[in-house]
């Protein structure tokens, strides 16, 4: 009993100094994330440019995620952490480069995005599936919890300091703070054991990859409501990400990156929150049912933020979407790893996140369209909307037509998550045996 309770703390230390250095890593990250925001709305002043950015973003998880799952079964996981960190970190300097000499342009950073989000892609999939191999299953929500942590408190932080720091160091200040913080993620990873499955068959081919997908998609499709859950997850995504991406343009647009730097600081104060409420609250029972109880808080979260022009009411709005995210993420990463193999966790893990990102993209190209083309239209002075009661309800003016997307996506998805705590084939995922693994 005790040797089995110290073979426990032990997996929490080693867990907890990997944590450490993910924290300062993606802290440093979101310093770059964040001074790229700024620096391509004061360049551009486009929502479309602007969403074309987060595309950049969001399309590797989507196009590699089958490779990066058969890599993170078939090869060391450690080693795709330490090499995915290593090339990021170079692209960084090569960044570094560009700004300083005076190079950078626009175009250049859709490809710079791109190919960073590629190696966030292939390193995801083998930290996931790295976490059930560390962790006892008992700790696993707590540990999927604290994982959540790190970007809420990264939003609390990284926004305040990129936003004071971007008028005094530049883009380029950022960035060497970012490469900086490579280092003790290296250092972290590098000096702990991450146990390994025993792997029959090492080879990364397209044969290998091919068959790996079709196995995952097989292994989903056979799990009638954990596949009805992952759709619905896409689509919940979809209507999110229509106004999400939208909040840079929407505060940018009237005021400066100081204010925008404390909106997002807001919304990393619920993050901490919700990943504090992630991390102590057991979820072994009704886990389906509480994420979408919560994501209705996300709905109305949305509405808040779409009602007035003014930077503080946004940021409200913006901290009640943000509240229930880490702990709908963490639960339905505990459902995952509760549910698959350990074995196969890397190759079904990575499909299932393709799946759920699929017709994101679609979502952030319609939103800069829809906001610049239809809606801020609508409700500029003069437009069809402008003197109606939804005009004298949420104003008339610039990006005023966003406020309303706000709106009518955190409507929909609100009736969307009460539709599906009557899903029986969803709600009934976990009604028998919560841990039972799907095989």
């Amino acid at each position: 009993m005790n040797q089995n309770k110290s073979n426990q703390e032990k997996s929490m230390k080693k867990f907890m100094i990997i944590w450490i250095g993910q924290f300062v890593s993606i802290l440093g990250s979101g310093l770059t994330t964040f001074g790229l925001s700024v620096w391509v709305l004061e360049t551009t002043g486009s929502a479309m440019t602007f969403t074309m950015t987060v595309l950049m973003r969001v399309l590797p998880g989507i196009i590699f995620a089958p490779i990066a799952g058969t890599f993170a079964d078939r090869r060391n996981r450690k080693n795709i952490i330490i090499f995915t960190d290593a090339f990021d970190a170079l692209l960084k300097i090569f960044m570094i480069i560009l700004l300083v000499s005076g190079q950078m342009k626009l175009w250049m950073i859709f490809p710079i995005n791109f190919i960073s989000a590629i190696f966030g892609t292939f390193q995801g999939p083998a930290f996931t599936a790295s976490i059930p191999e560390i962790v006892p299953k008992k700790n696993l929500g707590r540990a999927n919890g604290m994982m959540q942590l790190i970007p809420s408190i990264q939003n609390i932080i990284a926004p305040v300091v990129a936003g004071a720091l971007y008028p005094l160091i530049d883009l380029s200040g950022l960035l060497t703070i970012d490469f900086i913080t490579f280092f003790v993620a290296i250092g972290t990873v590098v000096s702990q054991k991450i146990p390994q499955p025993v792997i029959k068959d090492k080879r990364v081919n397209m044969g290998n990859i091919i068959n790996d997908f079709k196995y995952a998609l097989t292994y989903l499709k056979g799990k009638q409501g954990f596949f009805s859950l992952i759709a619905v997850f896409a689509l919940l995504n979809f209507i999110a990400n229509l106004s999400f991406v939208l909040v840079g343009p929407i505060i940018m647009g009237n005021y400066n990156s100081v204010i925008y730097g404390m909106v997002n600081s807001l919304s990393g104060v619920a993050l901490v929150l919700g990943g504090l409420v992630a991390s102590t609250i057991p979820t072994s029972k009704n886990r389906v049912k509480a994420i979408f109880i919560s994501l209705i808080l996300s709905g109305i979260g949305l509405c808040v933020m779409g009602v007035s022009p003014l930077w503080y009411i946004i940021g409200v709005g913006f901290f009640i979407f943000m509240l229930p995210v880490p702990f709908t993420n963490a639960t339905l990463g505990t459902i995952m790893q509760v549910k698959i193999e350990g074995k196969v966790l890397g190759r079904v893990g990575a499909v299932i996140d393709g799946l759920l990102k699929i017709i994101t993209p679609v979502a952030i190209v319609l939103s800069g369209v829809l906001a610049e083309k239809v809606f801020n239209p609508l409700l500029i002075d003069g437009g069809t909307l402008s003197n109606t009661w939804i005009g004298s309800l949420i104003g008339v003016g610039k990006n005023r037509g966003i406020g309303l997307m706000f709106i009518l996506s955190g409507l929909i998805l609100i009736v969307v998550c009460v539709l599906m705590l009557f899903n029986k084939v969803v709600m009934n995922l976990e009604e028998n045996n919560p841990d039972a693994v799907l095989d």
